[in-house]
């Protein structure tokens, strides 16, 4: 006897959740650093707390989901084979949208457990990022020399990168977390 096949979600389905993220990253982007509750999400959204998570199997996936269509977004600004400079935009509209750092951020704590749902969304977003961001720094141009950098920027970059570069060594260890760090004290330390 055959097995029962699962069925896929329904186009209906579908679409109200797309619904959902559109208005939930409007909901953020008009909040302050606090972002959106859940119920004004689904207020937005003409739905209960219990039928927006509906459409998400957990609350937690729904947050991933969020971020996962931010990140969508941005691509539509950002051309991967384009020009570092390209960052500035994406940056910009983080700096719009303080709930949704957060949400990142606390994502991101969260995401070195394997057996939460931000795990492989991090996972796989630092893998590409890094190899498109690698694929930039190769083809841009060398700087004869470059600007200055003060003693109030390079530490709020290495703390930044070390907070970073910790983040992705527990999604990855093969990164080497002491030596990346070194090396970017050096190349600030020489660009004084």
């Amino acid at each position: 006897m055959p097995e029962p096949t699962r069925r896929g979600p329904y186009a209906k389905g579908i679409a109200r959740r797309q619904q959902i993220l559109r208005e939930a990253l409007a909901a953020y982007a008009e909040s302050d650093s606090a972002g959106p509750s859940l119920r004004a999400i689904a207020k937005r959204t003409g739905l209960s707390e219990r039928g927006l998570l509906h459409y998400f199997p957990a609350r937690d996936e729904l947050f991933v989901a969020i971020l996962a269509e931010r990140d969508a977004a941005d691509r539509a600004t950002f051309d991967p084979d384009g020009p570092l400079d390209d960052l500035a935009g994406v940056t910009a509209h983080s700096a719009k949208t303080p709930g949704l750092v957060r949400l990142f951020l606390e994502m991101a704590a969260a995401a070195p457990d394997p057996a939460h749902a931000a795990h492989g969304f991090f996972t796989r977003r630092y893998r590409e990022l890094r190899e498109i961001l690698a694929r930039k720094f190769g083809r841009s141009p060398r700087r004869e020399s470059p600007p200055p950098v003060d003693a109030d920027f390079a530490a709020r970059i290495l703390i930044a990168a070390s907070d970073g570069l910790q983040t992705q060594w527990l999604l990855d260890p093969s990164i080497d977390l002491e030596d990346d760090l070194d090396r970017l004290a050096k190349l600030l330390q020489a660009a004084r």
